[in-house]
C-alpha cells in the first residue's frame, strides 16, 4: 500500500481555499475512485491524467487507486485538479521521488499530451499561496507581466515531465517563457469630438469620470445618449496596480487565458437580461455583469425596458461595491465596484400642455412599473439630453484626450487627499473632505426643502461639488460648485412632475 498527499486550491469568488488530495494505491482490480467530485468529473479527470502520464513517459498504475479531496464540502469542479492528481499518482507509485515535499501547491490542468493547460482561478491561487509562504506550480499562461509577481515561490511550468524533474532536483526552476502581449490597443470608445454640441452633457460626463459618479441620462430618442456613454471609457484614467490585480482575478474566473494589456471593462447588457445574469449566481463560472464590469463601466441602455426586479437587484451592490450571494449552504462574495451609467428615453409629450396629460399618465405608469424611485435616487448625476441646435452642431468642442488630462489630475488629487474617488466617500468622509460654509449650508438646506430632495441626494450633491472643485483645482467648495452640482438632479424633477399628475 502506498499513500501520498499533495496540495491544491479551489476558488470561491476571489478567495482561494486550500484543498488536500490524498491517494491510496493498493492491490486489487484496477479502479479509479475520486471522493469529493461527481462521477462525470471523476471520469474526465481520469481520462486526462491517464493520457498525460503515459504521454510524458511514465506508466499509469493498473491497481486500485482511491483519491480523496478534503475538505470534501463545496469542492468546485474544474480541470485545476489534473496536475496535483497526476503528481500524487506518480509519487505514490514510486515513479517520482520528490525532494521538495513541504509547502508545495499544484494548480493546473493537463492536456492529453502532458502539457500544462490554463485553468480558471490561477491568479487567486497564486495570491493565496504567496500569503501563506507556499510555493505554487502553475502553467505559463498564468504569467502576467503587468501584475509584477516577482516571487521565486511561483513556478511557471510547461509540461508534466518538467514538473517531475524539478521535484526530483534534476532540473532547476523552469525558465519562464514570456507570453507576448497582444498588440491590439484597448478599446477606448468614442471620441467626444465626434458628438456635435451637447456641452452640458459632456460636462456631466467629465464630472462623472473625474469622481467615479454614477450617471443617468434622460431625453427623447436620438439625442446622443448612447454615443455619450461610449465616450466614457476614453475619459477614465489607467488602472492602478491594485485595480489591475483585482481585474485580472475577475477575468481569470471566466477564462484561463487573459488577453493583454488589461484595460477597464465596458459592459452593456441587453434589457432582456435576468437578475441572475446581472448580479450572478452561486455557480463559480456564472459571474454577473456587475462583477464583469468591476473597475470599469456598466451601461444600461433603454432603462425603462429592463425588468423592475432586475434593476432593483442593483441597489445594494451599487453602494457596497460587492454582491453577496447565498444559496442553501453556499455563500460567496463577488466584487462589483463599477461605474453605473444608464440612458432612459422619454417621449416628446413629456412636460407639454394638459391636453397631452392623458398620454403622460401612461408614461408615468410605465415609469412606475419599470424603475423604482429608490434606484433613481442612487444615481449621483442625472441630466436631460436634448437635441442640440443647428448653431451648436457646427462646433465639435474638446477631444476626449483633452478632457481625460483634467480627469487624471482630478483623480490624482482625490487619491492623495482621501485615498479614493469622491463617489466612494462615506458620511464621515463627506463631513471631513466636503465641508462647506455655514451660509452655503443654509442655502443648500433651503434648496433641498424647496425641491423635496432626500438626504441621499444631499450627500450626492456634496460629492459632486467636491469633484467640480477638484476639476477647477479649488481646495474649498464654492457656492458656484454647489449650484452646478444641484443642476445635475434632473431625475428629481421628473419625480415631482409624476407626483403632480396624480394630484
Amino acid at each position: 500500500m502506498a499513500i501520498a498527499k499533495v496540495l491544491t486550491r479551489q476558488h470561491a469568488g476571489l478567495n482561494s481555499t486550500l484543498v488536500t488530495i490524498e491517494i491510496d494505491i493498493s492491490q486489487g482490480l484496477p479502479s479509479f475512485t475520486l471522493i469529493g467530485l461527481s462521477s462525470a468529473a471523476s471520469r474526465g479527470i481520469r481520462a486526462r491524467v491517464r493520457s498525460a502520464i503515459i504521454n510524458s513517459g511514465y506508466h499509469f498504475p493498473a491497481k486500485k487507486m482511491t483519491l480523496s479531496l478534503t475538505p470534501d464540502e463545496d469542492v468546485n469542479e474544474g480541470n485545476n485538479y489534473d496536475l496535483p492528481i497526476a503528481i500524487a499518482i506518480l509519487i505514490a507509485s514510486g515513479q517520482v521521488i520528490s525532494r521538495r515535499k513541504e509547502g508545495y501547491e499544484y494548480y493546473s490542468g493537463l492536456s492529453l499530451e502532458g502539457s500544462l493547460s490554463s485553468c480558471k482561478g490561477a491568479i487567486s491561487a497564486i495570491i493565496a499561496a504567496i500569503g501563506v509562504n507556499h510555493c505554487i506550480i502553475v502553467p505559463e499562461s498564468a504569467y502576467i507581466p503587468e501584475l509584477n509577481f516577482n516571487r521565486e515561490s511561483i513556478i511557471y511550468a510547461q509540461n508534466l515531465k518538467q514538473v517531475c524533474r524539478y521535484l526530483q532536483g534534476e532540473l532547476p526552476v523552469p525558465a519562464r517563457h514570456v507570453i507576448p502581449a497582444s498588440n491590439t490597443p484597448p478599446l477606448l470608445g468614442n471620441d467626444l469630438q465626434t458628438i456635435a454640441g451637447q456641452y452640458y452633457s459632456k460636462r456631466a460626463l467629465e464630472i462623472a469620470a473625474a469622481g467615479g459618479h454614477s450617471l443617468l441620462m434622460i431625453g427623447p430618442p436620438g439625442t446622443g445618449k448612447t454615443s455619450l456613454a461610449f465616450c466614457l471609457p476614453g475619459l477614465l484614467p489607467d488602472l492602478t496596480q491594485q485595480e489591475r490585480l483585482e481585474l485580472a482575478q475577475v477575468v481569470n474566473l471566466t477564462t484561463g487565458h487573459i488577453d493583454l494589456p488589461l484595460s477597464r471593462p465596458f459592459r452593456a447588457p441587453h434589457h432582456s437580461i435576468t437578475a441572475a445574469g446581472l448580479i450572478g449566481s452561486i455557480h463559480p463560472s456564472s459571474l454577473g455583469e456587475i462583477t464583469l464590469a468591476h473597475q470599469g463601466v456598466l451601461f444600461l441602455d433603454e432603462l425603462l425596458e429592463f425588468n423592475r426586479k432586475t434593476l432593483d437587484a442593483l441597489r445594494t451592490p451599487v453602494e457596497l461595491g460587492y454582491v453577496a450571494l447565498s444559496r442553501a449552504k453556499k455563500h460567496v462574495i463577488y466584487p462589483a465596484r463599477f461605474q453605473l451609467v444608464a440612458a432612459m428615453n422619454l417621449p416628446l409629450s413629456y412636460g407639454l400642455s394638459d391636453s397631452r396629460r392623458c398620454r403622460s399618465k401612461y408614461i408615468s405608469n410605465k415609469l412606475e412599473r419599470s424603475i423604482s424611485a429608490a434606484l433613481t435616487d442612487r444615481f449621483q448625476l442625472s441630466i436631460e439630453v436634448t437635441a442640440p441646435s443647428k448653431e451648436l452642431m457646427q462646433s465639435k468642442g474638446e477631444s476626449s484626450l483633452e478632457v481625460r488630462n483634467r480627469v487624471v489630475i482630478a483623480r490624482r488629487v482625490q487619491l492623495q487627499r482621501q485615498g479614493m474617488e469622491n463617489a466612494l466617500l462615506c458620511t464621515n468622509g463627506i463631513s471631513r473632505y466636503c465641508a462647506i460654509s455655514s451660509d452655503d449650508s443654509n442655502w443648500l438646506c433651503g434648496c433641498l426643502e424647496k425641491l423635496s430632495l432626500s438626504h441621499r441626494a444631499f450627500l450626492h450633491i456634496l460629492r459632486i461639488a467636491r469633484t467640480i472643485a477638484d476639476l477647477q483645482n479649488d481646495t474649498e467648495i464654492s457656492r458656484t460648485s454647489l449650484q452646478e452640482a444641484l443642476s445635475y438632479r434632473y431625475a428629481d424633477r421628473i419625480s415631482q412632475y409624476l407626483t403632480q399628475l396624480y394630484e
